[in-house]
């Protein structure tokens, strides 16, 4: 049995485009997603909020110590750059748990509630 190449090539040519086609739709059209982007996109948003929960406690510790008014100095002196605002901390207050480097999220969101006027409550009758 001979196979005759000139019908099954369109067949083959349809059939890739099919497959392309239905992993696109997949993807977009239905919200499939890989297991390696669904794991990034959970560490993404446990990391956030960690930060969200650990910025109060740094910033309570930070103007618990001696020399706040030195530190909120450099703080202020360099709002606009996160690297430099972490000379203002001490290492430990802005180190995610697990990790041995200081993070940059944890340090901005960190001196923005130290920076951040204090909140008073709205006691109107």
């Amino acid at each position: 049995m001979r196979i005759n190449w000139e019908v099954v090539k369109p067949s083959l040519w349809t059939g890739a485009g099919g497959v392309v086609v239905g992993m696109l739709l997949l993807s977009n059209g239905f919200g499939f997603m890989s297991q390696t982007t669904a794991e990034k996109l959970a560490a993404a948003s446990s990391e956030k909020a960690v930060i969200a929960v650990l910025a109060p406690v740094c910033a309570d510790k930070f103007r618990a110590l001696a020399d706040v008014a030195t530190r909120t100095a450099i703080l202020v002196a360099n709002k606009d750059n996160s690297y430099k605002m972490r000379e203002a901390f001490p290492e430990a207050f802005i180190t995610l748990p697990g990790k041995s480097y200081p993070d940059s999220d944890l340090t901005a969101a960190c001196a923005g509630l130290v920076l951040a006027p204090p909140k008073t409550a709205n006691l109107q009758q």
